[in-house]
């Protein structure tokens, strides 16, 4: 089962909503009092915990883009609305309904309130 790590631009109530309400092995950094890590720092965790990012960080998206490929995956969200239950709606929608298909552990896919891209590496 694929664990995740919610950046510290995420809220803890996110990881307890999909903890409860989807059974997924959710972390958050700001529950765990790492909040102040650095990009290279959060992507060094998630590795050494096998778990795939979920963050509104653009930064995080480009180290997978253009230095990380296929070593750890990311969830990227671009949503207008960032509300808890916003970001909770939109995670819950895409966990039953579209990321079964995909290769988390390795790949970068980008969630808007409209769809899912995925970018995969090659030969991963």
């Amino acid at each position: 089962m694929t664990a995740f790590l919610l950046d510290a631009n995420l809220s803890p109530e996110t990881a307890r909503f999909l903890t409860a309400t989807l059974d997924l092995d959710v972390s958050d950094l700001i529950s765990r009092k790492l909040g102040h890590l650095s990009d290279i720092e959060v992507v060094a965790l998630a590795r050494r915990e096998e778990r795939v990012i979920i963050t509104f960080d653009f930064h995080i998206a480009e180290m997978y883009r253009h230095h990380e490929l296929g070593r750890f995956g990311v969830i990227r969200l671009r949503l207008t609305n960032q509300t808890v239950e916003a970001v909770n709606a939109v995670l819950a929608r895409f966990f039953r309904d579209e990321s079964a298909s995909i290769p988390l552990d390795n790949s970068l896919v980008v969630v808007d309130e409209r769809r899912v891209r995925v970018v995969t590496a090659p030969n991963v």
